[in-house]
């Protein structure tokens, strides 16, 4: 009788050993990718799991790059939660080096996007009474040269300065799929410089990349400058990333004609490069607008700017946590509720408070164009002259632009942001007289002893922010 009483009580131990070990010492291990979605699973499950975030406070997504130890969380992880829409360039890759096998959740899942083009064409055009004399300026720049007219068999050219040596040009896969399966280039040397360079050469590269006639390469095959061919490149479907060599045998200028823009296919690595791995830039392209390391795609990703897609976040982040530990539900769902209800009142509070702000003030001058979903759920204007990556080049065209609008408009307060080099705003600033109304958080929470350090903070200091310096 002793001895059953003895292995019952051992039963019963080692049961509760291992319970312990699944929700005690082993918890549920989840890494989100960065700052803001970090807080939001610390919100619903507390110290329920253990939560990791790759990308921390005042951390800069757009640029970051992952580390072994990166790596490492990534692999331990049962829940790896991104925001998706191609925000984070460099999560394929790192999915695939650290073997990750748990259960991958997009928090921008079934929120209200909006796409890139519409958010151009607003910003552009959508409040702004002089489109017309900017369409009439850009036609007068562009309206006579061909290599303008958007007619081209090819999407982008430019011009590159190279020594002589070997060169690698790579197509990465974006969201799982190349931009097109193949693509025809064209790659000819120039005794001119920058665009002279592209101009004197485009219409031989037009020619060749119409003909039947082009040379197969695959993988890891090698390129020459070629007058007579244009090479069709085949993409392996099998591979995240196709390479192909670039041979440069004598020191000069040499152009180069795709038919898809190379942004396209670009994920965490710049598209060129030489072998010692270093980023090799044009002196001129076609179209020129700024070099976008990171192409987000179809639509705006920043999805977090909005309260309301905010909402949609938490409820992914907790359908995936109540699923990965359904004995933990009640946990999971009384704070999320209770988090919800915080995001209710707190967007009811700002959008009262928005309204004390004329509507003909609401024009908003920001570093990098994030804000795209507090625009249009606040009613406000913002323009920028960055893109949506912060690793984009505003041009000279394009703080031209940001100048005139800001004088035409009698545009009261410019911003930096906290991921953001200031120098360009505050370049901006002094020759419009504008005053730099404060600092924004556009895609980080701060330390957490600054104005942003959880999400309902970020929002709150950001749109009052906003309001204080526009009234």
């Amino acid at each position: 009788m002793k001895k059953n009483w003895f292995y019952l009580l051992v039963t019963v131990l080692f049961g509760m050993s291992l319970a312990s070990n699944v929700y005690g010492k082993e918890k549920l291990r989840v890494v989100s990718s960065f700052s803001i979605l970090g807080d939001m699973v610390h919100q619903i499950a507390g110290n329920e799991v253990h939560s990791d975030t790759l990308v921390g406070p005042n951390g800069d997504t757009h640029v970051f790059k992952p580390s072994p130890f990166d790596a490492e969380k990534v692999a331990s992880a049962n829940v790896l939660i991104i925001n998706g829409l191609e925000f984070e360039g460099w999560i394929e890759r790192l999915q695939e080096s650290s073997e990750f096998s748990g259960k991958l959740v997009i928090a921008t899942s079934g929120i209200d996007k909006i796409r890139m083009e519409e958010e151009e064409h607003h910003d552009e055009h959508g409040k702004d009474e002089h489109h017309d004399e900017h369409e009439e300026e850009h036609h007068d720049e562009h309206g006579k040269d061909d290599h303008h007219d958007g007619d081209h068999a090819f999407e982008w050219a430019g011009a590159f300065k190279l020594s002589a040596g070997e060169y690698v040009w790579t197509f990465a896969k974006v969201d799982g799929d190349y931009a097109d399966p193949k693509m025809k280039m064209v790659i000819l040397a120039s005794k001119l410089d920058g665009e002279a360079a592209i101009e004197e050469r485009e219409e031989m590269a037009e020619g060749l990349i119409k003909s039947h006639g082009a040379i197969d390469r695959n993988h890891g095959e090698a390129l020459t400058p070629n007058d007579g061919n244009a090479y069709q490149l085949a993409f392996d479907s099998n591979r995240n990333v196709t390479e192909f060599r670039v041979m440069i045998k004598k020191e000069g200028v040499y152009t180069f004609f795709t038919e898809h823009m190379p942004f396209e296919f670009e994920a965490d690595e710049h598209f060129f490069k030489n072998t010692e791995k270093q980023d090799i830039e044009p002196i001129a392209q076609e179209p020129d607008a700024g070099h976008h390391h990171h192409h987000h795609g179809e639509f705006d990703p920043h999805g977090w700017n909005s309260i309301a897609n905010a909402k949609i976040y938490v409820e992914n982040i907790r359908k995936a946590l109540v699923e990965a530990v359904p004995a933990k539900a009640s946990i999971f769902n009384k704070n999320a509720d209770a988090y919800l209800k915080k995001l209710n009142a707190l967007e009811k509070t700002l959008k009262s408070e928005i309204k004390q702000i004329p509507k003909d003030r609401r024009k908003v001058i920001t570093a990098h164009d994030a804000f795209g979903y507090l625009g249009r759920d606040f009613g406000l204007e913002f323009m920028a002259p960055q893109g949506q990556s912060t690793e984009s080049e505003a041009s000279a065209k394009d703080v031209a632009r940001i100048i005139k609008l800001i004088r035409e408009h009698k545009i009261k307060a410019v911003f930096v942001e906290s991921i953001s080099d200031p120098r360009l705003i505050e370049q901006i600033a002094r020759e419009t007289g504008a005053v730099v109304g404060g600092k924004l958080y556009p895609g980080a929470l701060s330390e957490p002893d600054g104005p942003a350090s959880t999400y309902l903070k970020l929002m709150e200091h950001n749109v009052r922010t906003i309001i204080k310096a526009l009234k």
